[in-house]
């Protein structure tokens, strides 16, 4: 993986400055009217819009960050369709999380200890495995969003985690990686906006969370993009064309009619 070129194409855009600006601005607006629920859609957007970077990484774009033009909609559904499918990976943890609990509140009784004891150890390592997992298999989920733009690919269970196991030197180099990336970035972005008299910060932390989006969309795209075995995985079942029929070996041989030499007469004696 070109892990530099990750960070470095954002500002290799000779627009990266609007771009990255107009990002930016949704990404306040959506703060802004997030207390009512409104500024959500402007969050979906982004996330719709880091989709389409990642697509264009994996196709080989030399600019992968696209012009904020008339696509918001499509971005919009995007980013619904990826937060629809984590939600989905995340149900077991959730599940597993309430016996956890309940095994955390047995401990507070003295007649229950050691059964919330071991209720909590139990559940407490099976909720962090699965975050692991998801975790892990979360950039195939988005590459499979970004792709097909269809929610369904995103729950082709046994295709995403052969694909993660196949690829799971790639996925923790950027899952490490983009964690790095969104350490470093913010605290970048806090301290130039206390530098700016705190008003600064919000400017720069918008700025440094979608710079950080548009790294992790690079990223993923790389791992889609260094996959030859992938090209026929994202394509629907439906779409794939069946093989031309064999002849059969059953046709019976085509007979054709040898007509008889016509013999000549015998001269007469």
């Amino acid at each position: 993986m070109n892990i530099g070129k990750s960070f470095s194409f954002v500002f290799e855009d000779p627009r990266w400055l609007t771009k990255v600006g107009i990002g930016t601005l949704v990404l306040i607006l959506s703060s802004l009217l997030s207390p009512i629920l409104i500024g959500i859609l402007g969050y979906f957007i982004v996330a719709g819009y880091a989709l389409e970077v990642l697509r264009n990484v994996r196709q080989g774009e030399l600019y992968p960050m696209p012009e904020w033009r008339d696509r918001w909609g499509e971005w919009l559904v995007l980013g619904v369709k990826a937060a629809v499918a984590i939600f989905v990976w995340s149900l077991p943890a959730i599940v597993v999380s309430f016996p956890m609990i309940f095994g955390f509140a047995l401990m507070d009784s003295n007649d229950a200890v050691a059964l919330g004891g071991l209720l909590a150890a139990c559940f407490s390592c099976l909720l962090f495995a699965w975050v692991v997992v998801v975790l892990l298999a979360t950039p195939v989920i988005y590459i499979r969003i970004a792709e097909t733009e269809e929610l369904s690919s995103a729950f082709r269970f046994g295709d995403i985690l052969s694909f993660t196991r196949d690829n799971i030197g790639n996925v923790i180099i950027a899952t490490i990686m983009y964690v790095i990336a969104s350490l470093v970035i913010s605290l970048i972005g806090s301290i130039v906006g206390l530098i700016l008299c705190i008003v600064g910060l919000f400017l720069t932390v918008p700025a440094a969370q979608f710079i950080t989006m548009m790294i992790q969309s690079h990223l993923y795209g790389q791992i889609g993009l260094e996959s030859r075995s992938w090209e026929t995985s994202i394509v629907p079942e439906e779409y794939i064309p069946e093989p031309p029929a064999a002849p059969s070996v059953y046709d019976p041989p085509v007979e054709t009619m040898v007509e008889p030499a016509v013999q000549p007469e015998d001269n007469a004696s």
